[in-house]
């Protein structure tokens, strides 16, 4: 037995226990790799993220189909999780969020909550906490077995995201085995075989473009209105956005390395003299089938910056969606609200199935029949590449900065129509821009006059 001291954080009086690396056998074909924990630092006001070591040893030297990680057991005590952002990464250094912000606003704990990549429980950004039982992570499992070698010091990163609670790690498992979380392709299309990839129409020339929608499933299962006495977010209307491409190409954004602040070019990304952050150019990266030879055209598609808000620190695309609230009288449709262009990183956060509820868009349901699905691989948001495969899904849920309306004071109760727009600007080269608004009715009931 192992026992490392963690250095403190600055400030901070109180010595941590250390962990304990424990490593057994259950079985020949499952190994289990356990790290026991301590206290969990409250938000403090600024960036900084708690890391927490798994070592690995003994298994094969590659992860993949045939034998990875299979799913991830973890055991924590906080009073409202959804202040917590947790990400595991491999050795290599691809990470995937196992939950962000999930459990609303009072929701506590994860209690035996496995992380599998088809869990029985269904989603954790659907679920209610207390977490116990096997769920979808938010990010993909998949990307942790794409040919990786699994030994080395895997890592769990916990951020908390907002003051008030403090909370204790009891434990961190990755179990490994026979039936690893793998991607789920049934067909050979690929940029490689980009003759084996369909055009629409049964045409053998073409663009392959995306075709941006939002999933309804994720916006009507996380939509809050708070009251203006409320503490967190008075007068707000917050609500997830998840956006799918269910086209025939990726949608992948590129970086151009032309920084600038206003109108002035700089080196590279920085604090501009007025207080901003930079931005840079970006283009938008269009695939083509032709002859069944893979050739590409890039095309100028707004900015992106770095995004330093506490549960980001990385580069998020500019007025990636906008949001308002709408009232119709006499058949005129009146803008009540209107939230600012709001910036996403963008990246396969996950991936549509055919035989899940959630993968049900306008009455049609996606998943392993789409053409082309998984073209693209998409597992992080940098600057020089991001984008969201064929079939995949990006998304934000309703704690995450920026997913809000500002209600107007006064606003009579009644039922009203919230509006998604995805790529306001039209910035974006799609095969249909007709279904790039969502929208849907809500019932507003909580303003308070003041």
């Amino acid at each position: 037995m192992n026992i490392n001291i963690i250095p403190l954080k600055p400030g901070h009086q109180k010595w941590w226990l250390g962990f304990i690396f424990i490593l057994w056998f259950s079985s020949l074909s499952a190994q289990t790799f356990t790290t026991k924990g301590t206290e969990l630092y409250d938000y403090y006001g600024y960036y900084f993220r708690q890391k927490f070591k798994i070592e690995v040893n003994g298994l094969a030297s590659v992860a993949d189909s045939t034998f990875g990680l299979e799913s991830v057991l973890l055991n924590l005590h906080h009073q409202r999780v959804s202040d917590l952002k947790i990400t595991l990464e491999s050795p290599d250094g691809t990470s995937i969020w196992l939950s962000n912000r999930n459990g609303k606003d009072s929701g506590a704990n994860y209690i035996d909550t496995r992380f599998s990549q088809f869990g029985k429980s269904g989603l954790i950004s659907a679920a209610v906490a207390p977490f116990t039982g096997n769920y979808r992570p938010d990010g993909q499992l998949e990307f942790l077995n794409h040919g990786q070698n699994p030994n080395g010091t895997w890592k769990l990163y916990i951020e908390d995201l907002k003051s008030d609670f403090n909370g204790i790690l009891d434990s961190i498992q990755l179990i490994f085995g026979h039936h690893p979380a793998k991607a789920i392709i049934t067909q050979k299309c690929a940029f490689e075989n980009i003759g084996l990839c369909n055009c629409p129409n049964g045409k053998n020339d073409c663009e392959l473009l995306p075709d941006l929608v939002i999933i309804p499933f994720f916006t009507k299962n996380q939509i809050q209105e708070y009251a203006w006495d409320d503490k967190q977010y008075p007068g707000q209307l917050r609500l997830a956005a998840t956006i799918a491409n269910i086209g025939y190409g990726p949608m992948e954004i590129t970086g151009t390395k032309n920084w600038f602040c206003g109108t002035t070019k700089v080196d590279s990304s920085q604090i501009c003299p007025n207080g901003k952050i930079n931005r840079l150019l970006v283009n938008q990266k269009v695939y083509s089938r032709k002859n069944a030879i893979l050739s590409y055209k890039e095309f100028p598609a707004g900015t992106m910056y770095f995004e330093n808000k506490p549960g980001h620190n990385h580069y998020h695309v500019d007025d990636w969606v906008e949001f308002r609230l709408v009232k119709t009288v006499n058949k005129k449709k009146i803008l009540i609200a209107k939230g600012s262009k709001v910036s996403y990183c963008l990246f396969t956060t996950g991936i549509l199935y055919n035989s899940d509820v959630f993968s049900a868009i306008d009455g049609k349901q996606y998943g392993e029949n789409m053409p082309n699905y998984g073209l693209g691989n998409y597992p992080t948001c940098n600057f020089d590449k991001q984008g969201i495969s064929v079939g995949g899904y990006d998304t934000y849920g309703m704690l995450y900065e920026g997913q809000s309306l500002a209600l107007p004071k006064n606003l009579k109760s009644g039922n009203y129509t919230l509006e998604i727009e995805i790529d306001p600007h039209h910035w974006y080269k799609e095969s249909n821009k007709k279904n790039n608004i969502f929208s849907m009715t809500v019932s507003i009931g909580k303003q308070q006059i003041n």
